[in-house]
C-alpha cells in the first residue's frame, strides 16, 4: 500500500495534473455536499415547522370547544388542565385564555413564558352555543428547531467532508493508477527521445502490449511507437539522401572545376558570384579578381556590351551567343556563351553562364570560308543541306501535329475515364443499399420458413413481416431506380462524347446529364452547379460536343479555379436563345486567371499545372469544338480573385456536313 501511495503523493507534491484533479474533485464535492446539506436542512426545517403547524391545527380541533364549554361553566380547574395539555404539545411557548366582559377581554388564565415577540402565534375565538365567551391565544417557539438544525448540519458537514475526502482520494488514486502514471511514462518517453536513440518502444506498466480491445491509452502508446518508427525510417532515409546529395555535390564540384568550359553564376546585375578555374586558365585573371565584378568587363568587348546588357536584362534562356573579348595579355578570344536562369521556387536566384572557347574554331572557320568562297560545289552542298533541313522540319511539323492530335484524343479519353469513375462512385451507394435490402429480405424469409416449420406463426408476426418486407421492397426499388437513372445518364453522355452524332436533342437534359455524371467530383470538391435553361429548348446539333464543352469547363473550375479556394464553390450556367443564336454564359467564383495567361487561354499546351498532370488542352478542345465544329464564337473574361466568365455564341442549328471540322483539328 505504501508503494502505491508514494507515487501519488509525489505527483500531488509536484503540483501536476493529480493536484489539479484533486482540487477540482474537492471543490465540486464540497459544493455538492454544501448544496445537499442545505437542501436537507431546508427539508427538515419545513418538516419541523409543519409539525408545529399541525399542533396548532390540532388545538383548533381538540381543545377550542372543550375550553369554551369550561369557560361557560366557569370551571377554571378544567381550563387549567386543558391549557397544560396544550403546553405539552411540541414547541409550545405560551398559552392564554381571556374571558369576554361586555366588549372587553379580561385575562383569565395563562401558562408559559410571556414575551413581546413569538415565532408562531395563533388566536382562537371561544364560542359556546353560538355566543362568544372568550379568546384563546397560543404562541410557539422555533428555537428548538433551530438548535436541532444546527446540530444536524454540523453532523452532516463533518460526515460529508470525511466522505468527500475519502472518495476524492480514492478517485485520485484510481485516476493515478489508470491514467496519470501512464501519462508520466509517455512524457518521460518523449523527453528521452533523441535522433541518436530511436530503437526503444513505449511499454505502459501493467498493460498488455497487444490488447484485444485497446482503449485510448493503448491507441496513444501505439501511435507514439508508430511515430517513432516512422521518424527512425525517415531519419535513416534523410541520412542516406544527404550522403547521396553530398556525393553528387562533390561530383558536380569536381566536374565544374575540371571542365574546360567557363562556368560562372551571375546575379541580376550581372555581377560574378562564383567562377571556375577554367576562366583563370583562359583569361589569365585569378578568381579573386573576377568575383564581385561585372561579367561584361571581363568577357564582352565594348562594342557588344550594350547589346548583351539589354538581352541579359530579361534574365531568360539565351543560347549560342558569340562574344569577342581579350585576355589579360591582350590576345583576342572568341567565346560562345549560353545563359540559363536558375530559380529557387518562384524567384530567380542566378543566371548561370557557360562559355566555350571557340577561338581555334573561328580561325579554322575563317580559313574555310576564304577557301570555299570560289567553290560552286560547296554552294550546292549547302543548298542540298538546306533542302534536307527543310524536309526534316516539314516532317517534324507533321509529327508535331500527329502528336497533338494524339494528346487531344488522350484528353478526351481521360475525361471519359473521369466520368466513369464518378458514375461508379455514385452507383456504388444505391447498389450497396439494394444488396443490403435484398440480404435483409432473404434473412426474414429464412426466418419465416423456420417459423412455418416450427409452427410458431402468429398474426402479429405476419403483419410485422409484411410491413418489413414492404418497406425493404420500397427501399430496394427506389435505389435500383436511382442506379438505373445514373446508368442511363452516363450511357447517354458516354455515347455522345465518343461519337459525332448529329440529331435534335434537349439542351437542358444534355446539361443535366453531364452534371449527374460529374456528381462525384462536384461532391468531393463541394461545388454547387446552378443551371438556368429553358426545359423545352431543343436544337439540332452535336450533343456529344456540348457534353464535352460542359465537362471541360466544370473540370477546369474544379481543378484550377477552386484549388486552394475556401468554400462555398459555385458554378452558374445560363443557356438562352436570341436572334437565332444559342448563348451559353458560364461563370464560377474561383480564383480567376492570371493576366499573363488570359490572352493565351485557348492556345494548345497552356496550363498552370505543368508537370502536375495538366496537359493544357482543355480550353483548346473547347475552342475547336465551338469555332470549327459548331461554327460559333467563344470569349473569356477574368480578373484574379473574381472567378471566370466564358461566353459562347453559336447558331441554333448546326448543319450536318461531311466537311464539318473535327474537334481534334488544330
Amino acid at each position: 500500500m505504501t508503494s502505491t501511495f508514494r507515487p501519488l503523493l509525489k505527483a500531488i507534491a509536484r503540483n501536476t495534473l493529480s493536484l489539479r484533479l484533486l482540487s477540482y474533485i474537492l471543490a465540486v464535492s464540497t459544493l455538492l455536499a454544501l448544496i445537499i446539506t442545505l437542501l436537507q436542512l431546508f427539508w427538515d426545517y419545513r418538516q419541523d415547522v409543519g409539525q408545529v403547524q399541525n399542533s396548532l391545527d390540532q388545538i383548533d380541533s381538540s381543545f377550542v370547544q372543550p375550553i369554551a364549554a369550561s369557560l361557560w361553566n366557569l370551571d377554571e380547574e378544567q381550563i387549567l388542565v386543558q391549557l397544560e395539555g396544550i403546553m405539552n404539545l411540541p414547541s409550545m411557548q405560551f398559552v392564554e385564555v381571556k374571558e369576554m366582559m361586555g366588549d372587553s377581554q379580561v385575562r383569565l388564565l395563562s401558562l408559559g413564558a410571556e414575551q413581546s415577540h413569538y415565532d408562531l402565534t395563533r388566536e382562537y375565538t371561544l364560542t359556546y352555543q353560538g355566543e362568544e365567551v372568550g379568546r384563546l391565544f397560543v404562541a410557539s417557539s422555533l428555537s428548538e428547531i433551530y438548535q436541532r438544525l444546527i446540530e444536524k448540519s454540523l453532523v452532516i458537514m463533518v460526515s460529508q467532508t470525511i466522505k468527500t475526502l475519502v472518495v476524492s482520494f480514492c478517485i485520485l488514486l484510481i485516476f493515478h493508477l489508470k491514467v496519470v502514471r501512464h501519462l508520466n511514462r509517455m512524457a518521460q518517453f518523449s523527453r528521452d527521445f533523441s535522433l541518436e536513440n530511436m530503437e526503444g518502444e513505449l511499454q505502459l506498466e501493467g498493460r498488455d502490449p497487444n490488447p484485444s480491445r485497446p482503449d485510448e491509452l493503448d491507441v496513444l502508446a501505439h501511435t507514439l511507437n508508430q511515430n517513432r518508427q516512422s521518424l527512425r525510417k525517415e531519419f535513416k532515409t534523410r541520412l542516406e539522401f544527404t550522403e547521396r546529395l553530398k556525393q553528387e555535390r562533390d561530383f558536380s564540384t569536381t566536374l565544374i572545376n575540371s571542365s574546360n568550359l567557363i562556368i560562372c553564376c551571375l546575379d541580376q546585375q550581372l555581377v560574378i558570384q562564383t567562377i571556375n578555374p577554367a576562366a583563370v586558365l583562359l583569361t589569365g585573371y585569378v578568381q579573386q579578381e573576377m568575383q564581385g565584378k561585372s561579367w561584361l568587363d571581363f568577357f564582352v568587348n565594348e562594342a557588344q556590351r550594350p547589346r548583351m546588357a539589354g538581352e541579359l536584362a530579361a534574365m531568360t534562356l539565351l543560347e549560342n551567343q558569340e562574344i569577342t573579348t581579350r585576355d589579360q595579355q591582350g590576345a583576342e578570344l572568341v567565346l560562345q556563351w549560353n545563359f540559363v536562369p536558375f530559380y529557387d521556387g518562384d524567384s530567380l536566384r542566378y543566371l548561370i553562364a557557360f562559355g566555350y572557347d571557340i577561338t581555334p574554331l573561328k580561325r579554322v572557320e575563317r580559313e574555310i570560308s576564304r577557301l570555299n568562297e570560289q567553290l560552286e560545289l560547296k554552294v550546292q552542298q549547302r543548298t542540298a543541306s538546306l533542302q534536307q533541313s527543310n524536309t526534316e522540319l516539314t516532317q517534324a511539323y507533321d509529327n508535331l501535329k500527329l502528336a497533338q492530335q494524339t494528346l487531344v484524343e488522350s484528353e478526351k479519353m481521360a475525361s471519359l475515364g473521369s466520368l466513369v469513375a464518378g458514375v461508379a462512385h455514385e452507383i456504388n451507394t444505391p447498389i450497396g443499399i439494394s444488396v443490403t435490402a435484398a440480404s435483409f429480405q432473404q434473412e426474414r424469409l429464412k426466418e419465416f420458413h423456420r417459423k412455418i416449420d416450427e409452427k410458431q406463426l402468429s398474426r402479429t408476426y405476419l403483419n410485422e413481416l409484411l410491413q418489413t418486407l414492404d418497406e425493404s421492397s420500397q427501399l430496394l426499388q427506389n435505389n435500383l431506380r436511382r442506379a438505373s437513372d445514373l446508368i442511363s445518364s452516363f450511357k447517354q453522355v458516354a455515347v455522345d462524347q465518343s461519337s459525332q452524332a448529329h440529331y435534335k436533342f434537349n439542351v437542358a437534359d444534355n446539361l443535366h446529364q453531364v452534371v449527374v455524371s460529374l456528381g462525384h467530383k462536384l461532391k468531393k470538391s463541394q461545388t454547387e452547379v446552378n443551371i438556368q435553361c429553358d426545359p423545352k429548348l431543343d436544337i439540332l446539333s452535336y450533343p456529344g460536343s456540348f457534353a464535352q464543352i460542359y465537362a471541360n469547363l466544370i473540370l477546369n473550375s474544379i481543378n484550377h479555379g477552386f484549388e486552394d479556394r475556401p468554400e462555398p464553390h459555385r458554378v452558374d450556367i445560363q443557356v438562352t436563345q436570341a436572334n437565332g443564336q444559342l448563348q451559353i454564359d458560364y461563370r464560377d467564383n474561383g480564383k480567376g486567371i492570371e493576366p499573363s495567361i488570359l490572352p493565351r487561354i485557348f492556345d494548345p499546351f497552356v496550363t498552370t499545372k505543368r508537370g502536375m498532370g495538366g496537359s493544357g488542352l482543355g480550353t483548346h478542345i473547347i475552342y475547336n469544338l465551338v469555332v470549327q465544329l459548331l461554327r460559333g464564337q467563344i470569349s473569356c473574361d477574368s480578373q484574379p480573385g473574381q472567378g471566370v466568365h466564358f461566353q459562347i455564341r453559336m447558331p441554333l442549328e448546326s448543319a450536318q456536313s461531311a466537311t464539318a471540322a473535327s474537334p481534334q483539328t488544330v
